[in-house]
Parts: structure tokens; sequence; C-alpha cells
């Protein structure tokens, strides 16, 4: 796992501006950013180095950041993968919250993610709700 950043208070669009102006402001690198799935929330990707500065950075700018759990990934390159990347987070009890593109990756035919996650049950509830009935 690794983190994501949340960002807001504004409309979605002031938002991004807000983030790219305080963070090219800090110098820091920007690896992806995309609005969150709870709008007008923006989610945004530095590196682990950056974290601290760029919390820093957006704090000073107003947009009262979160660190937001995120799930890095490397997918095949090709219809449907992202789909199936998704619905199997879902199975495993994750919500997606935001999902970030992060290019092709090292590997031939594929590209890297960032999925934004929250847990959402509890793990082997299924199992425990049939032993209860």
């Amino acid at each position: 796992m690794h983190a994501q950043i949340k960002a807001s208070p504004d409309d979605t669009a002031e938002n991004v501006q807000r983030i790219l102006n305080a963070l090219s402001a800090a110098e820091i690198n920007i690896q992806a950013i995309a609005p969150d799935f709870d709008s007008p929330h923006v989610r945004v990707l530095v590196s682990h180095d950056d974290v601290n500065a760029a919390m820093a950075a957006l704090s000073l700018e107003g947009l009262t950041p979160e660190i937001k759990s995120a799930m890095g990934l490397t997918i095949p390159d090709v219809p449907s993968a992202l789909k199936k990347a998704l619905d199997s987070i879902a199975r495993r009890g994750f919500k997606v919250e935001s999902v970030l593109t992060l290019g092709k990756s090292d590997q031939p035919d594929t590209v890297r993610v960032s999925i934004g996650v929250a847990k959402t049950v509890i793990h082997g509830w299924d199992d425990e709700f049939e032993s209860l009935q």
C-alpha cells in the first residue's frame, strides 16, 4: 500500500489549480493528480520522500490535506484490465475512492495505477455470518 493526498475545499477546478500552485511553489513533483470520486475533492500523488513537504505546502494553501490509503498496481494494458482490478478490490471489501493513472510501467504491455481505497466490510464477515445463521 502507498498513500495519496486528498485536498479540498473549493470546487474541483479551483482545488486542482490551488494544488498545482502550492506544490509548484514548494518545488514538489506531482506524479499524478485527478478528482476524487467524492467531488469536489482532488487526489494527488507525490514521491514518498515529498509527502511531508506536500502536506505542509497544501496546508499553507488552506486546502486541509488528508493522507489516504492507496494501492499501487501494475495491470495489463488491455481493455477491461482496470475494471477487473477494481472488481477484485471491491470483492476484497474495499471501496474505491479514486483512480490515478501513472503511465506505462517498466514491464512490457502494462501500465501503473494508484487506486485510492477505504475498507468497507469486516474481513471474514461473510463466513462469520453464515456460522451465526
